[in-house]
């Protein structure tokens, strides 16, 4: 399992994540934001999130690849 915060600065930050996150298909991916939990490779799912603020990314299953890692950093808090 893993999770971490994350943050977008804009609308295309938005994209470029789902864009990123989009390799990993087969992969569960999660944001949470308060009582809402959406699936990460979501555009619309992460838009109707308030992202002004921080959310938790979640990924429920150990086996995660090490490239996952590295794609993901630069949307880290």
């Amino acid at each position: 399992m893993y999770e971490a915060q994350v943050f977008f600065k804009d609308l295309s930050h938005v994209k470029e994540f789902v864009a990123t996150v989009a390799k990993y298909e087969k992969l569960p991916i999660n944001l949470i934001s308060d009582i809402y939990t959406i699936d990460a490779h979501s555009l619309i799912g992460i838009i109707s999130l308030d992202i002004s603020n921080p959310l938790i990314l979640h990924v429920p299953v150990d086996t995660i690849p090490e490239s996952f890692y590295d794609d993901v950093k630069k949307y880290l808090c």
